[in-house]
């Protein structure tokens, strides 16, 4: 049976990151902090979501839902522990401190307190989880997560949000390699970053922790793409036409459209603080010479 369900390859193609590594180091060595700080305070912020977005996954027994047995899989093991602790990993918990506040404390510590603005919470590319209560908003043009139309009406309609959500979080979690190489790299360099040892060491145990999550969704996804699905009427689906489905799915409304709002909300930003520099222009071309630029919507 295949292990692999989702080109890891392909996404992290399709995630290269902007600004690029020499793009944020140039911004960062001519002073230019406050894009680079809006973009690891939205990293942080996107990984709060995450908790969020978990506990929106109703507890249930899949053994009603599947033809063969769960016995000693990690399907069986979704709601005895590996989601709680995912969305604390993400988020933390009353006892300690999650993703979303290691990378604020990476930001602060590397980029020497940057000054934080409500603002940098406004407007956002990303549309946080329903039930969200931080002050995070999403700009008028970002799609919700929760906007999946039903692929498969003979299922119980929780058992494919399930495992929509864990192809949709696993499709997130590959494309955050990209991002954990980029701050690696940036942060590492002394020349721009006050925390060149200390950041990218945060940014490991990070990706120590999404280690683990990729696995075991990689994992449930594959279990229940080895298997067959019951429906609500008797029938039966194969594991293998409904994962791929919902890959699918996920991989078309994950990429293209909502990449590019993602860079262009950084460029927008590196733009605006640029146009306030008295090289700005100067810096502008020097970025253009490092690498590809985002193009943004013109104005309405």
């Amino acid at each position: 049976h295949a292990v692999a369900v989702m080109d890891r390859d392909a996404i992290n193609r399709a995630n290269v990151f902007f600004p690029t590594v020499g793009q944020a180091k140039l911004l960062l060595a001519h002073g230019c902090k406050d894009a680079l700080t809006r973009i690891l305070t939205l990293i942080g912020v996107i990984e709060g979501f995450g908790n969020d977005g978990i506990r929106l996954l109703p507890e249930m027994d899949f053994s009603e839902h599947f033809v063969e047995s769960l016995d000693g899989t990690c399907i069986a093991h979704l709601h005895r522990g590996l989601l709680v602790a995912h969305g604390q990993d993400e988020a933390g918990s009353d006892k300690e401190y999650g993703h979303d506040e290691m990378w604020f404390a990476i930001r602060d510590r590397a980029l020497e307190d940057p000054t934080i603005t409500d603002d940098m919470f406004e407007n956002l590319p990303l549309a946080p989880p329903p039930g969200y209560q931080g002050k995070a908003k999403a700009a008028p043009e970002a799609t919700s997560v929760g906007s999946a139309s039903r692929l498969f009406e003979q299922l119980d309609p929780m058992v494919e949000l399930t495992f929509l959500a864990l192809a949709r979080i696993l499709h997130v979690e590959y494309g955050a390699y990209t991002t954990f190489k980029w701050a690696r790299e940036v942060l590492a360099d002394p020349e721009v970053s006050a925390a060149p040892e200390w950041a990218p060491a945060m940014v490991d145990n990070i990706q120590a922790d999404e280690d683990i999550h990729v696995r075991y969704l990689g994992c449930a996804l594959a279990e229940a793409r080895a298997r067959t699905f019951r429906g609500t009427d008797g029938s039966t689906l194969p594991g293998a036409v409904v994962i791929d489905r919902l890959v699918e799915a996920v991989c078309n409304a994950m990429g293209g459209e909502r990449i590019e709002r993602m860079k262009c909300y950084r460029y927008r930003h590196i733009v605006d603080e640029l146009a306030s520099h008295p090289r700005g222009d100067e810096i502008h071309r020097e970025l253009a010479k490092l690498g590809p630029l985002p193009s943004l919507p013109s104005a309405a």
